[in-house]
């Protein structure tokens, strides 16, 4: 897809559309393939300035994999499944945005979320200007996944002064946990 965006541009298109049909394959896995190749089609787009459309039959899927998946589309259109109260997207080169609240309901995905991110790049930036909040289950999903590459590390910029002196009080902020919180 990047050769073929290079391609447009080269030859003077204004913009590239890309539809991405998404169906699931023999026992889908939520924390798989599916996660990585969403999150680099999110690059891809943040990168080339495409727009990509992912089209998912709400019927093949099953809720807790869609619940999962709707975390890191910045938008959607159609019938809106209950998911967690999060969004993971890209908004930078090097930088992706978190918005909501990090809590029971959405920690299993956001540490999947995170696995998945460090398990190909030595840092993880997030921005977290428009963080509410982690609950503790959120906290220790943020702590694991930095855990989980110890060579690796989260850094959280705009983070308000609750969410961080919640990190403190709650005993994350050590130095086994790579995770820097900024303001």
């Amino acid at each position: 897809m990047r050769r073929e965006a290079a391609t447009a541009d080269r030859e003077g298109f204004r913009s590239l559309r890309v539809l991405h049909h998404v169906v699931p394959g023999p026992g889908a896995d939520p924390s798989g393939e599916w996660l990585r190749s969403e999150l680099d089609l999110e690059e891809f787009a943040a990168d080339t300035g495409a727009m990509v459309v992912c089209a998912y039959s709400g019927a093949d899927w099953d809720l807790p994999v869609l619940q999962q998946i709707r975390c890191v589309h910045p938008h959607h259109v159609g019938s809106r499944p209950v998911s967690p109260a999060f969004r993971v997207y890209r908004t930078e080169q090097e930088g992706w945005t978190v918005t909501g609240t990090v809590d029971s309901d959405g920690a299993v995905a956001f540490g999947s979320i995170l696995c998945t991110l460090l398990a190909h790049t030595p840092t993880v930036r997030l921005r977290c200007e428009t963080v509410e909040f982690f609950d503790a289950a959120g906290m220790r999903a943020l702590a694991d996944a930095a855990r989980h590459l110890p060579d690796r590390k989260i850094v959280l910029e705009g983070t308000n002064e609750t969410v961080r002196l919640a990190w403190k009080l709650s005993g994350f902020a050590v130095p086994d946990v790579p995770v820097v919180m900024a303001p």
